[in-house]
Parts: structure tokens; sequence; C-alpha cells
């Protein structure tokens, strides 16, 4: 899969942009805070209808302007297809080949996204819903089934908690705990499966950049092994009652990232998480080519500050390996690689110009 075209309209500092591009490399250079994170963040956004530096869409919208428009041309072996998302004060109205989208997933399954800037290193380091997010990317991409499931367990979790903060009798608990049952069971299979498949190509990734490493992922389903979620909700209920939330579940999961049988984080420096995180998201990107046969997007925001010189270029020579498309940006357009089939483009005060 590759953006073809891609437009702004009132997003951040752009008032108005019309790109066309490489299917293989997009090189941005630009000066600090002339917009080349602003680019990305309008990719990731049309693909996963959120930021990945503000919660809130109105901080996108323009000064001046009421609502900023996202486009693209979505191109894979099956044609191409149109895609946009636009903030209106009516809310968010996303498009996928020229209808209203049912949901934002369409355009998540349409234009797969994955992002390496400063904070890739909380991958590692950070909480578990870093962890788990990650991995629900990559089960969304290769199963169909899984989003119907987190959809129904989401409802039936959400309906829960809501009766365990109003104290309510067991018999009422016990009405949304089949379906969430039923719903966690297949959210935990299609993960175990997912990773299972992912781990051997994630062990390869990481050793050609890190250099041998012995990486494992290992999966906590999110209850205590040996026990069902049946049992584990049934025996946990008192506790939820106390806590007003369930506290066990597929929503309570986490991978664990281990080197030498360690955890990541004792065994590697800063630097080096940054190198791990992107080993995992470009082992996505091949295994989700491998298991699907499509391709996503890369968008690399300034690598040159993130990674030293060596890991930059052994990093650089695997995103060409994955053949994804890739945005790539930097302060300085020597720091920039020169990659064949690349197209080059400068920001500066809300305009982009390619560089021929």
């Amino acid at each position: 899969m590759a953006l073809s075209r891609f437009s702004l309209r009132d997003f951040r500092c752009f008032p108005s942009v019309e790109l066309d591009l490489s299917p293989r490399a997009n090189l941005i250079h630009g000066d600090n805070a002339s917009g080349k994170t602003s680019l990305l963040e309008a990719v990731f956004f049309l693909s996963r209808g959120r930021s990945f530096r503000t919660s809130k869409a109105d901080n996108l919208v323009r000064h001046g302007a009421e609502g900023f428009l996202l486009s693209g041309q979505a191109t894979d072996s099956s044609g191409t297809v149109p895609v946009g998302i636009a903030r209106t004060p009516a809310g968010l109205e996303a498009r996928v080949a020229g209808a209203p989208a049912q949901s934002l997933a369409q355009l998540a399954e349409r234009v797969p996204v994955q992002l390496l800037d400063a904070s890739a290193h909380q991958l590692i380091e950070g909480g578990p819903r870093n962890r788990r997010q990650y991995l629900d990317w990559g089960v969304f991409h290769v199963e169909p089934s899984f989003l119907a499931a987190w959809r129904r367990y989401q409802r039936a979790l959400k309906q829960r908690n809501a009766l365990l903060r109003q104290r309510a009798a067991d018999s009422l608990l016990k009405t949304w705990e089949p379906e969430l049952m039923m719903a966690g069971q297949l959210l935990d299979q299609s993960r175990q499966a997912y990773l299972s498949q992912l781990e051997p190509v994630a062990m390869s990734w990481a050793s050609r950049l890190l250099g041998g490493s012995d990486l494992k992922l290992r999966y906590l389903r999110g209850w205590p092994e040996g026990k069902s979620l049946e049992e584990a909700l049934e025996g946990g209920r008192n506790r939820d009652k106390e806590q007003g939330s369930t506290q066990v579940g597929p929503h309570r999961a986490e991978v664990v990232i281990e080197i030498g049988g360690l955890p990541a984080q004792q065994q590697v420096s800063r630097g080096q998480q940054k190198v791990l995180a992107g080993a995992l998201l470009l082992a996505q990107a091949a295994y989700l080519h491998q298991a699907v046969g499509r391709q996503c997007l890369l968008l690399l925001d300034d690598l040159a500050a993130e990674l030293d010189a060596s890991h930059l270029t052994r990093f650089l020579d695997l995103v060409q390996e994955t053949q994804a498309q890739t945005f790539l940006t930097s302060v300085e357009a020597a720091r920039l690689p020169a990659w064949t089939e690349a197209r080059r483009f400068h920001v500066e005060q809300g305009k982009i110009t390619q560089v021929v």
C-alpha cells in the first residue's frame, strides 16, 4: 500500500498543500518547527483518526480556520481508492472510496501506518498499554475477526465496569460476564497466535540491529495461568467491586520484552531502546507483508537525532528491505540518505516544495 497523492488543508501550519509522493521514499527536510513533524502527523491522522502529539483534534486546526481536511489516493495491487478525513464543527467525518466510512477502522485498514519518533522508547520502558497497542495493531491488520471481538469485549467491559461503580448486585454483573468471557477468549487466542508468528521475525530484526541480542516476546494474557477467564472473574468479583473496575481480562494483558532472559529496559540503554523499538516496528511491517501481502507506511521522524551513526545506517538499510513507503524527516538535507526512487521535499513556514 502507498499514498500516491496526499493533500492537506488548514492542518496545523499548512493552509493548503498538494503532494505527489514516491511509492518508496519521501525525504523531508526543514528547520526546527517548520512543520516536518506536522506533515507526518497528518499522514498518521489520515490512517488512525487521531494524533500522536495531542488528544484534542481542535488543536490541529490552523489558526483562524473552522476545521481541516486530509485526503489521499491509497494505491495497492487492487487499484487506487480515495480516502479522506475532515474535522468540522460537527466532529470528524471520514470517507473511503467516495462514501462515508462506517468507522475509523476502515481508514486504518486501508492506510496502515507505523511511527518511529522521539517517544519510541516508550514501547520498551513505558506501561503495558503501549505494548498492547503495538500488539493489537498487528493483530487487527492480519486477523479479520479481531475488530469485531475487540468491540464486543469493550462494550461488555464498559457495561460491567459501570455496574461495578454502581455497586450493583452479582446477578446484574453476571448478565455481562458471558459476553465478556466469550469475546475475551477470542481476543486472547488471536493475540497469542499473532505473537507466536511475529516473534521469530522480531528476533531476526533485533539481532541484525543490536548485534545478536537474545530477544524474547512473552505474552501475559491478563488473568492467572491455570484459570479460565470465568474462574478469574468469579474469584475477583469482590475485589472488582472495591476497585470499581474489572481487574482481570485481556484489557490487562502485557507483552514482556526480554533480552537474555531479563526485561529489556534493564538490559539496554535509552538509545538502544529506540533501536529495539525500531526493530519491533520493522518486524511488524515485514510480517504484515509476509502474512497478508500488504505494506504499511513507515513514518520516521528525525532519526538522525535519535540514533547514532552506526545504528542509523543499519536501520535505514533495513527500512529499504521492507520496501514500505517511507516518510523520513531531518533538520539537515545532507543527513538524509541518498536513496534512489526518493522524492525530496523542503518544508518552510507552512509551505512544502518538492526539491528537484
